[in-house]
């Protein structure tokens, strides 16, 4: 027999929003309408929170549990697509990831590389570091320009 008492993913995230609406309720209790809001969201999670926790249809949670998962899932894949793969393009190979990974990736190269902004286009251009004065030419515009590296 499978136990009732679960703690799967649905029920984790519902702990966490009763935690952060409680919580949200007490440090915003000096604005009467948003602390009344998370009481009220706080009280929604908790008694959907017990219901799946101690509901016997385990077969019917296991299927929430996975819809929540394919939801949270696609969330995630949204938000690490590139800007161009969202908007229904095909991104080049080389630029697998999305903003978050762009950061990532310049900082690692903060030491060995500097990052420009072309004067007439803006497009963004990337140039060794410790160089000195080089002529810099945009690959978007074809403009020239010189720059410290």
């Amino acid at each position: 027999m499978t136990p009732k008492f679960r703690l799967d993913e649905l029920n984790k995230a519902l702990l966490i929003t009763c935690g952060v609406c409680y919580l949200a309720s007490f440090v915003l209790n000096r604005y009467p309408t948003a602390s009344g809001l998370f009481r009220l969201l706080f009280t929604a999670a908790a008694i959907y929170l017990g219901i799946r926790l101690f509901a016997g249809n385990v077969a019917r949670r296991e299927s929430e549990n996975m819809k929540f998962l394919t939801g949270l899932t696609a969330v995630k894949e949204f938000f690490h697509r590139p800007a161009s793969a969202r908007q229904a393009k095909s991104a080049p190979s080389g630029q697998e990831g999305g903003l978050l990974n762009k950061w990532k990736r310049q900082w690692r190269e903060y030491r060995t590389y500097r990052y420009l902004i072309c004067p007439q286009c803006s497009q963004r251009l990337r140039v060794p570091r410790g160089k000195g004065k080089i002529r810099v030419t945009c690959t978007k515009c074809r403009n020239q320009f010189i720059a410290k590296s």
